[in-house]
């Protein structure tokens, strides 16, 4: 099992554990240690979390600092330097899920279970078991083919707004990272313009405004010319799965379908660019959702927050948890899943020109993450 631990030292006023923090946080096959920034030391290790390091490599982005909660029982003070003598850990582990690949219109339900059975993990009542949206929609069978869309006006406005109004200005305003800019900078005019009137007739022109990741349409491990957008009903499929998990595997877990475009935080709200999200979440608001979490991060008021859930269903032992929390379960999810890294590295070498449903048949996938979070309280001195 997979496990990382958090010990928390050195605390300032608790307050301080409130507000988003940056956390360099580079995933490893070894031992590692992140330092927080002025107010926190988090110290962490990580054992056999992958078989490749470039798997779960995390960007140095906001990070797991929420799933640690804003109040513990016993704190070091800056103004009282006399020791805790217990500290309150977050025993944190995880399980990524093999599965065959998901064929378009296939119910996912039945391999998710089997392949629970043959990892040889022991679920426990209140574990997340957190699935990719891609398998979801797959299931659904909703793909849509980019080949038939012709573009119009409105995709090239939205073509050269993201190449030059982006590239340009709001990308260096708003901070977008570097190789972002560049990519935007140099997209390709064809594909892009079947891109976005793709999203345009899909999901609709605000988020085709988006400079990239639009609207929650996926590009990458989907045949041909298709492309995945979010699926069409998320908590029906995590309610089947729990259902079943409970009727097969006799416990209550909580089932989490998530998605891996961003949640921003701006002040006390959260906020996404997609089309829709769990309660608790701002959504529906397009490329506006975007530049409030881009403003927030420049402003020093929030910034990115995790990953997306979509839908979560289950044992209510969810509602335990802060939306924050449940975006960074999500997040770390999004970070451990395999997908394809290096689309032309696959493509050489399997002599094709455009990924097949049976090159995603002979890839490995890993659509399914099984989360376990417990409390454990241990003297200082174990520490």
């Amino acid at each position: 099992m997979n496990s990382l631990y958090f010990l928390i030292s050195n605390i300032y006023p608790i307050t301080a554990i409130t507000n988003p923090i940056l956390l360099p946080i580079i995933l490893s096959n070894t031992t590692n240690q992140g330092i927080l920034p002025a107010s926190l030391t988090v110290l962490f290790t990580f054992k056999n979390l992958s078989p490749s390091k470039e798997d779960v490599e995390v960007e140095y982005d906001k990070t797991l600092l929420s799933m640690i909660p804003n109040t513990l029982p016993v704190i070091k003070n800056k103004t009282n330097p006399t020791p805790a003598k217990i500290c309150k850990f977050f025993k944190f582990s995880f399980r990524l899920i093999k599965t065959k690949y998901i064929k378009r219109g296939e119910n996912f339900i039945p391999t998710v279970i089997e392949a629970i059975k043959n990892s040889g993990i022991k679920l426990e009542n209140g574990d997340f078991v957190v699935l990719s949206k891609k398998m979801v929609s797959t299931a659904e069978g909703n793909f849509v083919d980019e080949s038939k869309f012709k573009p119009g006006i409105l995709a090239y406005l939205c073509y050269y707004w993201s190449k030059y109004v982006w590239g340009y200005v709001l990308g260096k305003l708003l901070k977008v990272k570097e190789d972002k800019i560049k990519n935007l900078r140099n997209m390709p005019k064809h594909e892009t313009l079947k891109h976005k009137q793709t999203i345009i007739e899909t999901v609709g022109l605000r988020y085709a405004l988006k400079p990239y990741a639009e609207g929650g349409i996926d590009i990458t491990n989907v045949p041909g010319t298709y492309v995945c957008p979010l699926p069409k009903n998320p908590k029906k499929w995590a309610e089947e799965l729990y259902k079943e998990i409970k009727k097969e595997l006799g416990v209550d877990v909580v089932v989490m379908v998530a998605d891996t475009d961003a949640t921003y935080k701006v002040l006390n709200f959260y906020v996404t660019a997609l089309p829709y999200a769990i309660n608790g979440i701002i959504s529906g608001i397009g490329v506006f959702g975007f530049i409030l979490g881009r403003l927030a991060d420049v402003l020093k008021i929030g910034g990115f927050a995790g990953c997306t859930p979509l839908a979560i269903a289950g044992n209510e032992v969810y509602k335990k948890y802060s939306i924050g929390e449940l975006v960074r379960i999500a997040f770390i999810c999004d970070r451990v899943h395999k997908t394809i890294k290096n689309i032309n590295e696959v493509l050489e070498k399997y002599n094709s020109y455009i990924i097949t449903e049976e090159i995603l048949e002979k890839l490995e996938h890993t659509p399914v993450v099984v989360v376990k979070i417990k409390e454990e309280y241990k003297p200082e001195s174990q520490n």
